[in-house]
């Protein structure tokens, strides 16, 4: 009998531990890239979580400071002409698509309409 308690203990110990070790990983981080117009400066700035972003080196080092896991989703919207941050350049979009993946964040980019 001593040992019918004892199992109920550890079970009431230990299974409360291992759901919260575990739920981290089910809810991975999703960040909403988007594109804004800056009319003041009559350029087209990157938004992520209400902090905006000139280049896309100023990006990168906000995305440097992101866990691995989390998952940035670009929807740049409609093709647009000129010469627009990563939109104008697929080299640049894979490019990076590659530095986030070596830190372990997924980057989806959108389909434009």
């Amino acid at each position: 009998m001593k040992n019918i308690y004892l199992f109920f203990i550890l079970i009431l110990v230990l299974v409360p531990g291992m759901v919260s070790a575990q739920q981290p990983f089910s809810q991975t981080k999703k960040l909403v890239l988007e594109v804004e117009w800056e009319p003041e400066a009559n350029v087209e700035i990157f938004v992520a979580e209400g902090q905006r972003f000139n280049s896309v080196d100023t990006l990168k080092k906000f995305l440097d400071k992101q866990a691995a896991g989390t998952t940035v989703i670009w929807d740049p919207g409609c093709v647009r002409v000129g010469n627009k941050p990563l939109l104008s350049s697929a080299k640049e979009i894979r490019d990076l698509s590659a530095y986030l993946e070596k830190r372990g964040i997924r980057f989806v980019v959108l389909p434009s309409s």
